[in-house]
């Protein structure tokens, strides 16, 4: 049995096909395959994958001679991989050269489902590359392990045993469906943090544009899917409580994709009833007068409720006064996904950023800034710096923290309610 398949669906990527097929082929572990699915590209993307056939014969071509969609690409090329694990890897990006050699150790080494690596973030024409980990708190639990499935390989008996695919017919979040399907059924997910998967991410992908009506439902759907998969784990594990929130909380975050009224409406009805099925209310954290149009049902209300935090991604405002962060450093505690809620409202109150603070000692950088350890802060005798409290989860704890340290709350530091 080979050790690993990587599998490479293919549309329209000509100028960053070499790229990704190099960084495959000089892979450090030379026991694999890479299966390559032409998914009918306009451009001349199967030439080039007909040279690089010619020259390694571990480079397998599926031309489907149809658009069928991603999903349906990765999912054939999962039918016909031989490899002991399957990996991921999208044509415009590419990985280090070690990663599936690592990868592969670790999945031997601790007889995992799911190994899983980090991924470097690069925006096209600019030369900045963001480390985005959640690794700290996937060692914690598997259920953190939410998206950048890319950056993992997967045990090709457990995905075929539970039937583990890409959903059809979605043509955004089916990546997600698939991820949240496996980490569920993974009896154990082991993460690296020393080779990287790079994501380049291009200016018409399909993460970046403003979502159609279409578009907008087809997202609902992968999410009443994860929704309806989690509820039955939540029940057996509480750990995936946070889990479910998240996607609740990116449920409504759909907004910020669009602010058209019809929209609004389709996502508020979709909310409204899954809260009447599904109720977390303590643990949801939502803003309380959304919760209470939540609970009653009430869609007019909820559709007005929800453009006005659609900006924050549902996060709360943060209310500083200006007088309080003059000649003082600005700290953002945290790196999760509310992090990029408060970057995005401090670049929209001209809040300069310092740094950000976390205790996890291998994170460097986070989103072009520089991650400090909290006590570096907290053992100065001079409060010449302003915190805000980021994480929703972890605000209670690190407020606990701060108040120990001898800061106030709203004079040193902000924190989500």
């Amino acid at each position: 049995m080979l050790k690993v398949s990587v599998i490479v669906p293919i549309y329209n990527v000509e100028p960053y096909l070499r790229r990704c097929l190099d960084s495959l082929v000089n892979q450090t572990l030379k026991d694999i395959e890479i299966i390559c699915i032409n998914d009918s590209s306009p451009d001349k993307s199967l030439a080039i994958l007909k040279e690089y056939a010619e020259r390694d014969e571990r480079v397998k071509i599926i031309d489907s001679g149809k658009n069928y969609g991603v999903s349906i690409a990765r999912n054939s090329g999962m039918k016909i991989a031989k490899g002991e694990y399957i990996g991921f890897c999208d044509p415009d990006d590419y990985v280090d050269l070690d990663f599936y050699e690592k990868l592969y150790e670790l999945a031997k080494n601790k007889n995992a489902d799911i190994a899983k690596a980090i991924c470097k973030r690069n925006e096209i024409g600019s030369n900045i590359e963001v480390i985005e980990s959640t690794n700290e708190k996937i060692r914690k639990h598997r259920c953190y392990f939410y998206s950048h499935f890319w950056t993992a390989i997967y045990r090709n008996k457990m995905l075929k045993k539970h039937r583990v695919k890409f959903p059809v017919g979605i043509i955004t979040s089916q990546d997600v469906c698939f991820l949240n399907h496996a980490v569920i059924v993974a009896k154990n997910v082991c993460v690296l943090d020393n080779t990287f998967y790079h994501y380049i991410r291009r200016e018409n992908s399909s993460d970046s544009t403003i979502y159609s009506l279409k578009k907008i439902n087809l997202v609902l759907k992968s999410y009443c899917l994860i929704l309806n998969r989690l509820d039955k784990v939540v029940k057996k594990d509480r750990n995936y409580i946070y889990i479910y929130v998240l996607w609740f909380q990116s449920l409504l975050g759909l907004l910020v994709k669009s602010s058209k009224k019809q929209f609004v409406k389709k996502i508020a009805k979709t909310a409204a009833a899954y809260y009447q099925k599904y109720k977390f209310p303590n643990k949801l954290n939502l803003p309380k007068p959304i919760v209470a149009a939540l609970e009653n049902k009430d869609e007019k209300e909820l559709c007005f409720l929800l453009q006005k935090f659609a900006n924050n991604g549902c996060y709360p405002d943060i209310n500083i006064k200006k007088t309080i962060l003059q000649n003082r450093e600005l700290y953002i505690w945290g790196m999760g996904a509310d992090s990029y809620r408060v970057q995005t409202q401090c670049k929209r109150n001209h809040w300069d950023i310092s740094a950000f603070l976390d205790s996890n000692k291998n994170m460097k950088e986070f989103n072009g800034y520089k991650v400090k350890r909290p006590e570096s802060l907290l053992n100065k005798p001079n409060k010449d710096f302003f915190i805000i409290i980021s994480s929703r989860k972890y605000a209670e704890e690190i407020t606990g923290i701060c108040r120990k340290a001898g800061l106030k709350t709203g004079k040193d530091f902000w924190r989500p309610n």
